[in-house]
Order: structure tokens, then C-alpha cells, then sequence
């Protein structure tokens, strides 16, 4: 005879030794092999919460803690594991009682082998189609999610896009707000003249190391760095004062230019440079997103000497 799903793992519960091997014996003539054995209802809670059984055959009457007990505390525990009740009971109540304590099916001793087998085998197909239900409805939750993901982040940099970027400054900038918000939004010098020396693909290239270089300059699951659009970018900066949210400029500015990008195109160095622009908002004063993103200073060609190099001007706001 073929096996039907040896996978399956089913758990014996009767303080009746022969009860048990009788059930034992049947079931190994069905294929199923995976056994659990329990005496009493503290024993079979202690085997479902360690081995998690498919299937469990549960005696009703026994000593200390009988089935139906069984039965509560696994609905108490929100544990969704198919359950048969065995009992030499037949009435109508005891029946109804189980199955409204959770009880899959029940099951009158003594019982013929082709109902029992039935009776196993329709559990354990409802099983089966109830956990492929739940497999299909995670994969569509983690499809979603990416899904969402992907519409929140730049697809060339991996960081925040705009649309994220405006929820964020948003949600920031809501009722709840007690602590001072900074913002700093930069571009990249002179982009364009690099795009014409270098190719588009080297620009990318550019925007990606630029990314990463202003997103390791702040603060890791507190500031949010996102690709405003080409070249520009901005970051927003919850619970920063104006000292705090410069450093923090000062020290992107520091890292960008420390990537040593080529740019024979800049007229303000030698290398990639940005130009930054930041405010602050106190929670005293009413405020909208729209208006207060700060637009990055240019800095002067008169400002390309051998010092200025490495330091494109940072423009202070008010908020």
C-alpha cells in the first residue's frame, strides 16, 4: 500500500496504554509513521508546544486534565493545530462542546478503521490547504512590500526617492512635532559639463558613490537621505538643531570631496564637488514643506584656488 504523507506528524493522546498502541497499530497500517505518544492533557500540551503536530487525536475523558481542558487551553494559546476528538461519548452535547472549543471533527469509540482513515485524511487535506493558503498569502505580502519598496526608493542609487522624501518631511513636520527639524539638500557641481567629459554611465557611477558617501555621513536609522532628483539630493534630519545639522553638512561636504572624483569640467575643482544649503525649524513656528526646502549655494568660479578646492560653501537658512 502506498504511504499517503509520512511528512505528517500526528500526536496519541489516551491515558489508556492499549487505547493508545491501538491507535498506534492502525495508524502504521495507514502509512503514518511520524507518532507522538501522550498520557494525560499536560503531556500532550508539552508535546504540541515542543514537536508541532499536524494532527492531534485527543481522548476525551481522562484523569487531571481531560480533553476538553485540552482543548480550552490550546484555544487559550491561539494554537491552530487540527484536533479529533476520541470519546466513548456520543451525545450530542459532548459533541457539540468540542467542536466548539476548536475541535476539527469527532470521532465515537469504538470506531471503524475506514472512518478513522477518512476522518485523518480529511484533517489533514484541510491542513494542507490552509497552509498553502497562508505560504501564498506571505509571498503576497512580501511581494507587496517589495513592490512598495521599490516605489520609494531611487532605482539608481538604492536610497529614498522624492516621493518618499515628501512623506517623510511630512510626517516630520506633523503636530507631534517637539524637537527642532534640519534639512539639508546639496547638488553636485558642474554635473552636467561631468556628463559631457565622462558619459552618462560614469555619472551614474558619480551619483551612486555620492549617494553612499551622504548617507554613511549621517546618523543610521535616524536621518533620511534621498535623491531629490538628477543631481540634487536632500536629507532630512529630525531632532537636529542648526550647530548639530551643520557638522553634519560640513562633514557630507567632506566626504564627497574625499571620494577623489575626476571632474576636468568643474570650474571650481579638480574633483566632484557639491554645494550645500541648510535650515532648521523650531516647533514654534508653523510651517509647510513646500516652501522651505533650502536651494544649495554655487560656488564662485573666484573660489577654485588650491584651498577652495576641497570646500564648496555651505549657505546657513533661517527657518
Amino acid at each position: 500500500m502506498e504511504s499517503p504523507t509520512p511528512k505528517y506528524t500526528v500526536l496519541i493522546v489516551d491515558d489508556n496504554d492499549n487505547n493508545r498502541s491501538l491507535l498506534e497499530r492502525q495508524l502504521r497500517r495507514l502509512g503514518y509513521t511520524n507518532l507522538l505518544m501522550a498520557q494525560d492533557g499536560e503531556e500532550a500540551l508539552q508535546a504540541i508546544a515542543s514537536h508541532g503536530p499536524d494532527l492531534v487525536l485527543l481522548d476525551i475523558q481522562m484523569p487531571r486534565m481531560d480533553g476538553y481542558e485540552v482543548l480550552a487551553a490550546m484555544k487559550e494559546r491561539g494554537w491552530a493545530v487540527p484536533t479529533i476528538a476520541v470519546s466513548a461519548l456520543d451525545d450530542i452535547a459532548s459533541i457539540v462542546r468540542c467542536i466548539e472549543l476548536g475541535a476539527e471533527d469527532y470521532l465515537t469509540k469504538p470506531f471503524e478503521k475506514v472512518l478513522l482513515k477518512a476522518r485523518i485524511h480529511s484533517c489533514l487535506e484541510k491542513k494542507r490547504l490552509r497552509d498553502r493558503e497562508v505560504h501564498y498569502l506571505r509571498e503576497l505580502e512580501a511581494a507587496n512590500r517589495r513592490l512598495s519598496e521599490m516605489a520609494n526608493l531611487d532605482g539608481l542609487t538604492g536610497i529614498p526617492n522624492r516621493r518618499l522624501f515628501d512623506t517623510v518631511l511630512a510626517q516630520s513636520l506633523g503636530p507631534t512635532l517637539a524637537r527642532p527639524l534640519s534639512l539639508i539638500v546639496f547638488d553636485i557641481d558642474y554635473f552636467k559639463q561631468f556628463n559631457d567629459c565622462y558619459g552618462h554611465l560614469q555619472g551614474d557611477d558619480c551619483l551612486r558613490r555620492v549617494a553612499t558617501a551622504a548617507v554613511q555621513s549621517t546618523r543610521l536609522h535616524q536621518d533620511t537621505v534621498a535623491r531629490y532628483g538628477g543631481e540634487e539630493f536632500a536629507v532630512v534630519l529630525p531632532d537636529t538643531d542648526r550647530e548639530a545639522a551643520m557638522a553634519i553638512a560640513e562633514r557630507t561636504r567632506e566626504a564627497i570631496v574625499g571620494l577623489a572624483i575626476p571632474h576636468a569640467g568643474s570650474q571650481v575643482a579638480a574633483c566632484v564637488t557639491v554645494s550645500l544649503g541648510v535650515t532648521t525649524h523650531w516647533p514654534t513656528v508653523p510651517l509647510t514643506p513646500a516652501p522651505w526646502c533650502p536651494k544649495p549655494t554655487k560656488p564662485s568660479i573666484k573660489q577654485s584656488t588650491p584651498a577652495a578646492i576641497a570646500r564648496s560653501p555651505i549657505r546657513r537658512y533661517d527657518g
